[in-house]
């Protein structure tokens, strides 16, 4: 299986949970950002070079103000490092700042398709396995920090000009602060985009995030 690892924003607590998500048919595509003590966790990437079989990483100064935009910013362009996309079975999304040095993963996500499928029958009729991202679904949220996809899910969510990633997430950011008329919970932002770009959202049943709250 040829997947690829995708981790985006600052990567303070980068550590070895990583690690069982590498291997030599794995690339690893970060993007990251200068400064705010970030040197030595980019630096620290090279110590993971030797689990996987390349690693790529583009590093920026910041520029939006507010940090969903910049966390969202930085994943539609460590997605965008991927040259060749379809070459990958599937694709994994990481945050470094999963606290718990190991997290256990089964990557057969056809099964939980299946599931999914059978349950909520005949709403999946006309969607497949390929068009879904699976993590950690709660009511009305993902947990953006870990999730798994095939190359159709990423490349509709996130092949998008720039102009248009931008336009969509401020349109996006503006319309709950509209609805919930205060600061709310990015991992509802995460949701609504991905749905909005005709992405479905799978529970991945046998995955347990740690520092979920």
């Amino acid at each position: 299986m040829y997947k690829a690892v995708i981790i985006s924003g600052y990567l303070t607590h980068l550590g070895d949970n990583i690690i069982p998500f590498l291997d030599k048919k794995t690339d690893l595509y970060v993007h990251t950002w200068n400064g705010n003590d970030n040197e030595r966790w980019i630096h620290k990437l090279n110590r993971y070079k030797k689990f996987c079989r390349k690693l790529y990483v583009k590093t920026e100064d910041t520029f939006y103000e507010k940090k969903l935009h910049s966390y969202f910013y930085s994943t539609w362009q460590a997605v965008n490092l991927i040259k060749d996309i379809d070459k990958y079975d599937i694709i994994i999304k990481f945050k470094p700042n999963l606290e718990t040095e190991k997290i256990e993963v089964n990557l057969n996500l056809e099964e939980y398709f299946h599931k999914a499928y059978i349950q909520s029958y005949p709403m999946l009729k006309n969607i497949s396995k390929e068009e879904c991202f699976y993590g950690s679904i709660y009511y009305e949220t993902m947990d953006e920090r870990l999730f798994f996809g095939y190359p159709l899910a990423f490349k509709k969510v996130f092949h998008i000009l720039y102009k248009e990633l931008d336009e969509f997430m401020l349109k996006l950011d503006n319309k709950l602060l509209d609805k919930f008329n205060e600061k709310y919970e990015g991992s509802i932002f995460w949701k609504n985009f991905i749905e909005n770009r005709g992405v479905c959202l799978i529970q991945h049943t046998d995955l347990s995030i740690p520092n979920n709250i």
